[in-house]
């Protein structure tokens, strides 16, 4: 994980990390860049760059040095084989941005998006800058521009003021989105935000009903997904093997970011920590799924 800056300036009305770690200040480009080289000294093959919202880097320091500018100098790392990019604000997301992303063959067709919801309302209330129909529209633009990207979201469900009718919305974006790998969760009131004080509380029981509601919604997405995969041969990066059964070699492709997307899960293979192989789906279990490598 490369992070490459420290607090937000988004101010959504959930969230208390703008209170507790302060406006956000990117890091210097040449901070970042000299970690990476070394990095890519010590045999890291795998960049995931991290921040609050990485789409605004660079825009407070004034130098004209932004994200799109920083990916190239990454790219141009001997040994960083990937760069993966998390918690990209939609709201940020550029035609320039998404030029380099389809340009670069080092950045993962892969890109964690938080939306939070489907209700415009319930944007509006969560002090998000975006509507539905320009959260659905990017993604399409994502999709015509990086052919087969893999898309990460976050929702979260019971916010103050959700009404059958907001759920409904949101549950109808899932469904014409088709995210890749989604990630709910009920509403909890932070002490000292605005939302913990917003009228129309949703009760618990209600929560966690919308919220069993959305997941089978998603699973259910997420498992037309992983049967589209079966038959695919993909780029995988050899992460290591399974403390269940040492027997299994753990991999990871593109559209699998460590630790929250499961792996591709290879029964009796060999090969190196750290390397690239290619491998062959042949089925999935749940998030992972299941391959063999090929040697030709």
């Amino acid at each position: 994980y490369l992070k490459i800056a420290e607090g937000c300036d988004n101010r959504c009305t959930y969230c208390a990390i703008p209170a507790i770690r302060g406006p956000y200040r990117s890091r210097s480009f040449a901070s970042i860049v000299s970690e990476a080289e070394k990095l890519a000294r010590q045999g890291v093959r795998e960049l995931n760059l991290v921040a609050q919202d990485i789409t605004l880097y660079g825009k407070d320091r004034g130098e004209g040095r932004t994200l799109p500018e920083l990916l190239r100098a990454l790219a141009a790392i001997p040994g960083i084989a990937w760069i993966r990019l998390l918690y990209a604000y939609p709201e940020r997301i550029t035609p320039k941005l998404i030029d380099v992303m389809a340009a670069e063959e080092k950045i993962c067709a892969y890109l964690d998006l938080p939306i939070q919801h489907g209700s415009d309302k319930i944007l509006r209330r969560m002090g998000r800058k975006t509507t539905a129909d320009k959260l659905l529209a990017l993604i399409g633009r994502l999709r015509a521009a990086i052919p087969g990207i893999t898309l990460r979201s976050t929702f979260i469900v019971g916010f103050p003021g959700e009404t059958e009718e907001d759920f409904a919305c949101l549950l109808a974006f899932l469904e014409e989105a088709r995210l890749d790998r989604v990630g709910f969760f009920a509403y909890s009131q932070e002490e000292g935000t605005p939302a913990a004080s917003f009228p129309g509380q949703v009760s618990q029981e209600v929560k966690n009903e919308r919220l069993a509601v959305a997941l089978d919604k998603q699973s259910r997405i997420a498992a037309a997904k992983q049967k589209a995969l079966v038959g695919r041969r993909l780029r995988a990066l050899v992460d290591g093997r399974s403390a269940l059964d040492q027997n299994v070699l753990l991999l990871r492709s593109q559209g699998q970011a460590p630790e929250v997307d499961g792996y591709i899960r290879v029964d009796g293979g060999h090969a190196e920590d750290g390397s690239f192989v290619n491998v062959k789906i042949t089925g999935y279990d749940g998030y992972d799924l299941l391959g063999i490598i090929e040697t030709k």
